[in-house]
């Protein structure tokens, strides 16, 4: 080899070669060896960062879904409390109406009692249909006891207490007394 730069083309590398300081040209084997090497493990690294980015910002995507759900739960089953509640005050308006009062004392406890419905109806409550004769269901009755009576024996005898739904989800289950059919 001479003193002038030499070009050697390798792959895709352009690589001018340039004499060290004794004069010599250096083992471009070796060298191109050792490039070919370093960038290998640099490709390697980039693909293990690059992966482990991923998987991070995958990772932090579905925290944030998991984390807005839980707090729609969350949400969710408070307002189902205070729901509760607002139903149990729905309740003693019916047991007032039961009784007799005077007709303008009834008038205003129809009247709230009407309100109180409307906020319930926009949060989405309303009372779950139950009938005397329906099958009994679980999900939706809450038996009290058994009685005689006209339906059939395991029916729904006698509602004592509204069931209620929120989004289609029951809330409160109707209590029901279920018929032991009639004596004989």
């Amino acid at each position: 080899m001479n003193d002038k730069n030499e070009k050697i083309e390798n792959e895709d590398l352009d690589v001018e070669l340039v004499p060290d300081e004794e004069g010599g040209t250096p083992d471009l084997q070796a060298k191109i060896k050792r490039l070919k090497a370093d960038r290998t493990i640099c490709d390697k690294e980039r693909r293990e960062y690059l992966d482990g980015w991923q998987r991070a910002k995958a990772d932090l995507i579905n925290y944030k879904k998991d984390e807005v759900k839980r707090f729609e739960d969350l949400a969710r089953y408070a307002t189902g409390d205070l729901l509760q509640e607002l139903i149990g005050v729905l309740d003693n308006f019916d047991l007032a109406l039961g009784t007799p009062l005077a007709p303008e004392a009834e008038r205003g406890i129809v009247l709230i009692r009407g309100q109180l419905e409307n906020i319930l109806r926009k949060q989405g409550v309303e009372a779950a249909e139950v009938n005397t004769g329906d099958a009994f269901d679980p999900q939706i009755h809450e038996a009290i006891g058994e009685e005689e009576s006209a339906v059939s024996a395991g029916a729904v005898a006698r509602i004592l207490q509204k069931g209620y739904r929120m989004q289609g989800r029951i809330i409160r289950p109707a209590r029901v007394k279920l018929s032991k059919g009639q004596s004989g």
